[in-house]
Parts: structure tokens; C-alpha cells; sequence
């Protein structure tokens, strides 16, 4: 789409194949994952730190692993991740999870049977590695912030939510 009229119908969108008229338009132009936007996350994209385990997961069989939030994005991941890693670490700033009650039932029995360890009221401080990509992370505690621990993990998957893509929008919906 080269530019729109949106402010009147019909609406008048104008392509490299010509103009358009709609009465009603349907705009499908996705969203993005989100971010933290730590400067380490940022160092690590692409080389250990990913937004999409269905895409991912599949580089770190039997490797320690990752996944930070606390809805149904992130919880599922967790469980998609736990098929494939060796151990999953699911990471939530807050003491409990925001999805919904069938993903927790599920996700509670994989962390009593299975291998997702929890890490409530903890945030990313920092994402560690070397040339070759990640190592680590580096957790806060939320309630005691003196407090920071460290995991040794191959990757970590950030699942706290998509911004939608409608910034060619802007002002006119």
C-alpha cells in the first residue's frame, strides 16, 4: 500500500496495482512480539534469545532453557518447550500466573512430573553469554531486590506480549 483515505467512505487505498474503494476494510497486518528492551536481551537476539519456541525450541534439545512472563503466551511455551528441552525455567515477575485455568492445571503437573522449574516474583536483569550466544541469566527477586541469582540456560524465550502492527494507521483508527 503506497497511501490511504480513511477519514470518508468509501475509504480509498491506493497500491502499485492502482486505487481501491471499500465500504468496510479489514486490516490484517499483524503484531510484533514484545520485548524487555534490555541492552543484553537486545545483544542476544537471534543468537539465543527468541520470542517464538514453535519456531526456535527445536535448537536447544536436551538444553536448559528459559521463558520469562506470566500469561498464556508464556506458559505455553513453557509447555511446548518441556517436549524438547531438558529443563525449562518459566520466569514471572509476580507470584502468580495470569493465564488461563486449564494452562496452570498443565502446567503444574509438568512442574511436579515433569521438568518446568518456577521462579515467581523475579525479573530479568540481565542476559549472559559469550560470542557463541547465550549462557545465562541473571534473575532479581521482586520482594527482596538484593537478592540475584543466577541459571545456567542455552536460551531463553520472551513471551509478555505483541504490539499490533498498525503504525501506517496512526491517527486513523
Amino acid at each position: 500500500m503506497i497511501s490511504n483515505r480513511l477519514q470518508n467512505r468509501p475509504f480509498r487505498l491506493t497500491g502499485d496495482s492502482g486505487e481501491y474503494t471499500c465500504d468496510a476494510l479489514i486490516i490484517a497486518t499483524g503484531a510484533s512480539a514484545r520485548y524487555l528492551g534490555l541492552p543484553s536481551e537486545e545483544a542476544f537476539k537471534g543468537r539465543g534469545v527468541s520470542a517464538c519456541a514453535t519456531c526456535d525450541g527445536f535448537f536447544y534439545r536436551n538444553q536448559k532453557v528459559a521463558v520469562i512472563g506470566g500469561g498464556n503466551t508464556a506458559v505455553e511455551e513453557a509447555l511446548y518447550l518441556s517436549n524438547i528441552a531438558s529443563e525449562v525455567h518459566l520466569i514471572h515477575r509476580r507470584d502468580g500466573f495470569r493465564a488461563e485455568k486449564i494452562l496452570i492445571k498443565r502446567l503444574m503437573d509438568k512442574v511436579e512430573n515433569g521438568n518446568i522449574i518456577l521462579h515467581t516474583n523475579r525479573t530479568l536483569e540481565e542476559v549472559t553469554g559469550d560470542q557463541m550466544g547465550v549462557t545465562g541469566v541473571r534473575l532479581r527477586d521482586t520482594q527482596n531486590t538484593d537478592n540475584i541469582e543466577s541459571l545456567d540456560v542455552a536460551g531463553l524465550f520472551v513471551a509478555i506480549g505483541h504490539s499490533p502492527n498498525t503504525a501506517i494507521f496512526e491517527g486513523l483508527i
